[in-house]
C-alpha cells in the first residue's frame, strides 16, 4: 500500500524521515514510563534519550537536534516528568550530544563518538549549574548515577549503527 502512495526515492526518504522521527517521540515518551515501571531510577538509566540514541544515525541533523528538544518538553507536558530545572539540563544535555553526533559522525568511529558525545554532553552541562544558580554536588552526583544511562545509551547508538549503516551508507 505504501508503494502507491510514495513513488519517487526522495518521497521514500522523507516519510521515513516523519514516520522515524514520530517512532522516536513515541520511544521518548514510552521508555521513561517502562523504566520507573520497572522501579528504576532515571537519573541512573537516562531514560529520556534512549530515543537519542536510537536516532542518532537514523535522523537528520535538523530533525536529531528538534528530537533533542521535543522529547523531555512533551514528556514533561504530558507526565509531569522531567520537573524543572532537571528538564533544562535535559534539553541542553540532548542539545549538545545532537550537535556532536552530527557534526562528528563521518570523523571518528561511531564506537567511540557515542559514549564520547553522551560522555561530553552530560559534563557540558555544568554551564547550567552556574547559570541556573543550582547545586553543583547535585549535579555532580547526577553525573556520577549516570553512567549506567550513558552506557546503556551508548549500547543503543552502535546497535542503531549497525543496523542502520548499509541502509543508509554511513
Amino acid at each position: 500500500m505504501i508503494k502507491f502512495l510514495i513513488k519517487t526515492k526522495n518521497e521514500k526518504t522523507k516519510f521515513f524521515e516523519i514516520f522515524a522521527f514520530i517512532l522516536l517521540i513515541a520511544i521518548s515518551l514510552g521508555s521513561p514510563i517502562v523504566v520507573h515501571y520497572f522501579g528504576l531510577k532515571g537519573t541512573e538509566y537516562l531514560p529520556i534519550f534512549f530515543a537519542l540514541s536510537l536516532g542518532a544515525y537514523i535522523l537528520n541533523p535538523i530533525s536529531l537536534i528538534t528530537l533533542s528538544i521535543a522529547s523531555p518538553l512533551i514528556n514533561s507536558i504530558i507526565t509531569g516528568m522531567p520537573q524543572i530545572p532537571i528538564l533544562y539540563f535535559l534539553i541542553f544535555e540532548g542539545f549538545i550530544f545532537s550537535i556532536l553526533i552530527s557534526i562528528l559522525k563521518n570523523k571518528f568511529p561511531f564506537f567511540i563518538l557515542a559514549p564520547l558525545s553522551f560522555i561530553v554532553a552530560r559534563f557540558s552541562s555544568i554551564l547550567l549549574v552556574f547559570l541556573l544558580n543550582e547545586n553543583i554536588a547535585i549535579w555532580f552526583n547526577g553525573i556520577v548515577n549516570g553512567y549506567k544511562g550513558i552506557i546503556i545509551n551508548s549500547i543503543f547508538a552502535l546497535a542503531a549503527y549497525f543496523i542502520f549503516k548499509n541502509r543508509f551508507k554511513i
